[in-house]
């Protein structure tokens, strides 16, 4: 029996003008039974603000319909581990969660302030041995370089446990080039939180692996999930490669779902010892799918 209906799969953007294009916001949301997927909508949003208000109908309606949702989102749900206990003192997700969510400003318009808060954190949480690095070459922040630290000789450190497990995965900790995912993790993050406090869906919401155990309580008719779109084999498509990604994990998560597997993605990755997923639950979360190479689902 499939564990969900819906599939909603967002490519984050962690821009600070609207925008559509490459490098923008991307979202799909696609349906699966046992007669095959369906495509809903694949759309481009120029503000994060205008996805947030997308994601509150997508919801509603899942909700209303008695229908089940997962959403996967392509920015990091957690930080290495000790981060939250640094910077909140509580060694817990929902507190980094929160904390995060209070520091960020984020208007309509995307202007935000993620490089501020990276330069701040690193002078309030991390002086002397800075986490944050990477910014805008016009721009200057007293406390954030343009040139990578040292690496941390104690926790938090660069990577979380899944990020040595997917191939050309960056560190959280990296705010600016190629590739960097530290702001989309901060925006992104502040996003959801301030979505589950506050938007009235929260109390239908879990949040695996934090709030599932992997796959322990699946009670929850909504799940946000992490997610790497680049596990997956694109087709060959001269339209966006972000539209094409979201398109591609919507329908394969879907197809998973009906024979399985997605279960199995879900589920707790065998290379992690009760340790190391305590602390995956506890703090630093997962990427759907990493660790499950060999069911031959990703590439």
């Amino acid at each position: 029996m499939a564990l969900f209906n819906r599939y909603l799969i967002v490519d984050w953007s962690a821009a600070s003008t609207p925008g559509r294009g490459a490098n923008s916001l991307w979202a799909c949301l696609a349906e699966g039974d046992d007669r095959g997927v369906k495509m809903l909508w694949l759309e481009n949003f120029p503000t994060r603000a205008e996805f947030m208000q997308c994601l509150s109908t997508v919801v509603e309606e899942t909700l209303a319909s008695g229908l089940r949702l997962l959403a996967g989102f392509d920015f990091a749900f957690g930080y290495p581990a000790g981060t939250a206990k640094q910077v909140t003192g509580s060694a817990d997700w929902r507190a980094l969660w929160r904390k995060i969510a209070a520091d960020i400003e984020d208007a309509a318009d995307n202007r935000n302030n993620r490089f501020e808060l990276a330069s701040r954190w690193n002078a309030s949480y991390f002086s002397g041995e800075p986490r944050f690095w990477g910014r805008p070459h016009q721009h200057r922040y007293a406390h954030l370089s343009d040139t990578k630290p040292p690496a941390p000789a104690s926790p938090p450190f660069v990577f979380r446990r899944s990020e040595h497990f997917a191939k050309g995965a960056k560190s959280v900790w990296q705010m600016s080039y190629n590739g960097s995912v530290g702001g989309q993790t901060l925006l992104g993050i502040a996003r959801l939180s301030r979505f589950l406090d506050e938007s009235g869906q929260g109390e239908q919401i879990a949040v695996w692996p934090f709030e599932t155990g992997f796959v322990e309580c699946f009670d929850k008719p909504v799940v946000f999930a992490e997610i790497y779109p680049s596990l997956f084999t694109l087709p060959d498509s001269s339209s966006v490669k972000d539209a094409v990604q979201v398109a591609t994990a919507a329908d394969a998560f879907a197809r998973y779902d009906q024979d399985g597997r997605l279960a199995q993605l879900l589920g707790p990755p065998p290379m992690l010892n009760e340790e190391e997923l305590a602390l995956s639950i506890a703090e630093e979360g997962w990427v759907l799918g990493i660790g499950h190479e060999n069911l031959g689902l990703v590439a």
